[in-house]
């Protein structure tokens, strides 16, 4: 390490000191002493056995020092008594490979004043060769109070989602945490991205439009939330539905500190959407014969539409909560999963007040279906609702709500189908839960359209338990059985097509026996991690 020359000399001004053996060369004298000095940080040059051999005025009178009171200790007298052995750990990493780290690397450091008092600090260091030895420049930068308080009472919260990216930022836009869920969709880790301006999150075109600089500016400016949604690239060139909102964080006295930027991951929305779309399409819902009436139903859906938008604005508080108390993520989750509740609950009023104008026929059949499977997503944002910790629901207790909601909608005598359930305890995720109730209702409801004719009493038995690798799952019944020509590689049914994609989705596909009645089954991986 560096030995420098220095001249021990009593500075109560707090004036900074910068040995001769750095300075710039004769053709720029002072040069580097300016920039030394003018910097608005704290800047420290430490030399042999991490000791101090130079500090700047900004530091000497942030900590309170003279310069005789730091030249030649070890840096780590500036920290508090209980960090000084860690960072005598990182200080031999150091050692062995050092290399330049910018601010926000996540180190959560903290500094100790004169005084004794501890204040958050980040930290950038940049080693240089002074002759033959080598130094360390250090550049400290404290942190507002509030803005280190509030990064962290959210660290818990970001790294709880998978499906959300949930990002504090500095006043610049610079990226302060990444969590889980911004590794997953960004596909990025936490050492590319901290430090960063958060404009890497965003495409090339928009960067070139200013987008990430206009988002934070409106952010900045408004009292309101930055909203913004629609089809994003995540990791890898998979397209994602973006939810995203950016919000500023101001302390009690409204003084502005920095942003909060949170991306939710619908994209499982859109994909059980595009489901019923196509399951309407594929069944002639928007027939020609019809085509007036679908074509109103539309416009109500959209006018429904444009209402449950407007209610989810009230979601949006979820970032005013985080910028001003940052309260428990418990709450928010319970009041997301309620509202989607409601609002699956609207879209189920809306589609029986379209069906009742409907003839008897298909197409009311079709809605009717829709309804159902509607209430089966509802059920999995009910059941989350009322869990404990809000990570998932227990397969057992849903299982039973789906089959047998099934078999109530279904007959018109419930007692007419028995319905035996065999179900090890598995938790659900909602990516989960939304397929696996989905499938479980068109399987449960293929058993009684086909198994169980004009009003036929009959069983229904429905198993699954974990394999190596996966969950297997069997329903049989003793019906009339499959028909002599049943092809599994050319199903007809819509209901039977749709739970083909949804065991796919699960990381299966359906198997059919016909033995004194239907077999269908599944091992499914998705279920079995």
């Amino acid at each position: 390490m560096c030995q420098l020359k220095t001249e021990r000399t009593v500075d109560s001004s707090h004036a900074g000191w910068l040995p001769e053996d750095l300075q710039f060369s004769e053709e720029s004298p002072g040069m580097l002493r300016a920039l030394f000095e003018g910097h608005p940080d704290m800047v420290f040059v430490t030399g042999a056995g991490g000791r101090i051999v130079a500090a700047n005025g900004r530091a000497l009178m942030e900590l309170g020092y003279h310069r005789q009171d730091l030249e030649g200790q070890p840096i780590e007298m500036l920290l508090p008594e209980a960090a000084r052995e860690r960072h005598a750990g990182h200080v031999r990493e150091y050692k062995q490979h050092p290399k330049a780290r910018n601010m926000g690397s996540g180190m959560n450091l903290m500094a100790r004043d004169s005084r004794g008092n501890e204040f958050p600090v980040d930290v950038m260091l940049w080693p240089f060769d002074a002759g033959s030895a080598q130094c360390v420049l250090a550049v400290c930068r404290r942190f507002d109070v509030s803005l280190a308080n509030t990064q962290t009472k959210i660290y818990d919260l970001v790294e709880s989602g998978r499906d959300c990216a949930i990002n504090l930022l500095d006043a610049q836009g610079r990226i302060l945490t990444w969590s889980e869920g911004s590794l997953r969709i960004y596909n990025m880790t936490a050492s590319e991205a901290l430090g960063q301006n958060y404009s890497i999150l965003f495409t090339r075109a928009e960067i070139a439009a200013g987008e990430p600089a206009r988002q934070l500016e409106e952010a900045s400016r408004s009292s309101e939330s930055f909203c913004i949604s629609g089809w994003r690239l995540g990791a890898d060139g998979e397209e994602i539905w973006a939810e995203i909102e950016l919000s500023a964080v101001r302390d009690n006295s409204g003084q502005f500190n920095g942003f909060v930027r949170v991306l939710h991951d619908m994209t499982s929305y859109k994909r059980a959407e595009s489901i019923l779309r196509e399951a309407n399409r594929v069944q002639g819902v928007f027939a020609a014969v019809f085509e007036k009436r679908v074509a109103e139903r539309t416009q109500q859906l959209k006018s429904a539409l444009e209402e449950l938008r407007g209610k989810n604005e009230e979601i949006e508080t979820f970032a005013g909560i985080i910028s001003r108390d940052l309260r428990e993520k418990e709450i928010l989750l319970r009041e997301v999963y309620h509202r989607v509740k409601n609002n699956l609950q609207v879209v189920q009023s809306l589609l029986k007040m379209g069906a009742r104008y409907l003839p008897a026929g298909n197409a009311q059949a079709a809605i009717e279906t829709a309804i159902q499977r509607v209430h089966v997503m509802a059920m999995v944002h009910e059941r989350l609702y009322q869990t404990k910790d809000l990570t998932g629901i227990s397969l057992p207790m849903y299982l039973h709500d789906v089959a047998g909601g099934a078999i109530a909608s279904n007959t018109v005598r419930p007692e007419q189908i028995a319905l035996e359930l065999d179900a090890e305890e598995i938790s659900l995720t909602l990516d989960q839960a939304i397929p696996f109730g989905l499938l479980a209702h068109e399987l449960v409801l293929n058993c009684i359209k086909h198994g169980f004719p004009n009003g036929r009493p009959g069983k229904i038995h429905f198993s699954i338990h974990r394999i190596p690798g996966a969950a297997r799952v069997v329903v049989s019944d003793d019906g009339v059985g499959l028909p002599d020509n049943f092809d599994a590689t050319k199903l007809t049914s819509m209901g039977l097509k749709l739970a083909a994609s949804l065991a796919h989705q699960l990381g299966g596909h359906l198997e059919f026996t016909s033995d004194h009645g239907c077999r269908v089954q599944a091992e499914l991986t998705r279920l079995g991690q």
